[in-house]
């Protein structure tokens, strides 16, 4: 089932008005959207590898301009509206999870944090709102946004318009194998994030 979900997402992608559809998932994605937007710019850069630098800039604009939002919401409206965005993201209470930022021996950790997120499939769109909140650099939020979040695309977007299709006959082949390598990366990263919390218990000490 979910091969045939890939490949009908693959064939979508292909559509002419993919590109708008890629510009809202992505804009949308870094404020309130929970699905991540590697399940449009992935089938987008194997249905359309010609066109891959346009699927990047599209998705780093847009990422882009929906982390900014998503910081001037939790500067402006974050009790208004950034709440309820964290309680959709299933965090009944935010504001215990953002008081541990306000000390400034945690502000290394939120950049390392924030940094790591914006390369990661990661909620980076609550971080966003955290920067807004706890007042953290602008200037620096924004270079991390920008230079992280077009990384990650850049990165996906050459190397399926490079190599989606030969990928692509191989998770045909062998979707199983490929489902446990997915599973397998996303608990290393989760694994990875606990050891730093475990080993580093100051930086996140309320």
């Amino acid at each position: 089932m979910l091969k045939n979900i890939l490949n009908k997402l693959i064939r979508l992608a292909g559509h002419k008005l993919a590109r708008y559809v890629l510009a809202v998932w992505c804009f949308l994605e870094n404020i309130f959207f929970p699905f991540p937007s590697d399940a449009i710019v992935i089938p987008m850069s194997i249905s359309k590898p010609k066109k891959w630098f346009e699927t990047f800039m599209i998705a780093s604009i847009a990422a882009f301009l929906g982390a900014i939002v998503a910081y001037g919401i939790g500067s402006f409206m974050f009790n208004k509206l950034g709440i309820h965005i964290f309680e959709l993201s299933g965090v009944d209470d935010p504001k215990k999870i953002l008081a541990i930022f306000y000390k400034k021996s945690t502000m290394i950790a939120f950049a390392f944090i924030l940094f790591i997120s914006g390369f990661t499939p990661l909620p980076f769109n609550l971080l966003a709102i955290t920067s807004g909140f706890v007042g953290f650099n602008f200037l620096l939020f924004a270079a991390t946004a920008f230079f992280t979040r077009a990384s990650r695309y850049f990165l996906l977007s050459y190397l399926f318009s490079k190599y989606g299709s030969k990928i692509q006959g191989q998770i045909n082949k062998n979707f199983s194998s490929f489902l446990m390598w997915v599973i397998g990366s996303f608990v290393i990263v989760i694994a990875g994030m606990y050891l730093f919390y475990v080993k580093f218990p100051q930086y996140f000490a309320a």
